[in-house]
């Protein structure tokens, strides 16, 4: 058996947040998505420029246009980030969602989790979740679509409780837990 004991911080939810709802290699599509969205609407104007003949007139104004549709473009491709960031903030300041926050115990076993904390006692199976994501910071076993239990590596005491863990979960966890999102993408 594996025990942990921590407390979220509202940095690990907002890490949790951005990386379920930006960061994952499953929303690369959607990245790419945004992406190209955003990139349309400056060849479109290029287009509309070239063909209006506007690139003929005076230098310093076409070095204008040029640089408001770089800025606008640029401010749109970094705010996306930053607005999960925001939002996950917004959650996480929300006196109303403090447990998220508390100080918990989680009891890995051959039968699954046990977590515990001031308010409640929960156990799940093993089959209970549908998908384990892992980063370089964290580890993200999901209930669902956007529910998950999330285990900060930094808690983990060394390399051998960290191996266990890998060892435990491996074992443990169903094949469409484990793998299956990415064939999924």
């Amino acid at each position: 058996m594996i025990t942990l004991n921590y407390a979220l911080t509202k940095e690990d939810y907002v890490n949790y947040y951005t990386y379920v709802t930006w960061d994952a290699p499953e929303n690369r599509k959607k990245r790419m998505i945004y992406y190209a969205k955003q990139v349309v609407p400056i060849v479109l104007f290029l287009t509309a420029f070239y063909y209006t003949g506007l690139f003929q007139r005076n230098s310093l104004f076409i070095m204008v246009i040029a640089g408001f549709l770089l800025l606008t473009t640029l401010l749109s491709l970094m705010g996306v980030r930053s607005n999960s960031v925001r939002l996950a903030e917004k959650v996480a300041d929300d006196p109303a969602n403090g447990s998220i926050f508390l100080e918990t115990e989680l009891s890995f076993s051959e039968t699954g989790i046990t977590i515990k904390d001031e308010m409640k006692e929960t156990r799940y199976q093993w089959k209970a979740f549908v998908k384990k994501q892992e980063s370089a910071l964290y580890y993200f076993l999901f209930l669902n679509a956007i529910q998950a239990v999330i285990i900060p590596k930094k808690h983990l005491q060394n390399t051998e409780v960290k191996s266990q863990l890998d060892k435990l979960l491996a074992q443990q966890l169903s094949f469409d837990a484990e793998l299956g999102h990415l064939l999924k993408s």
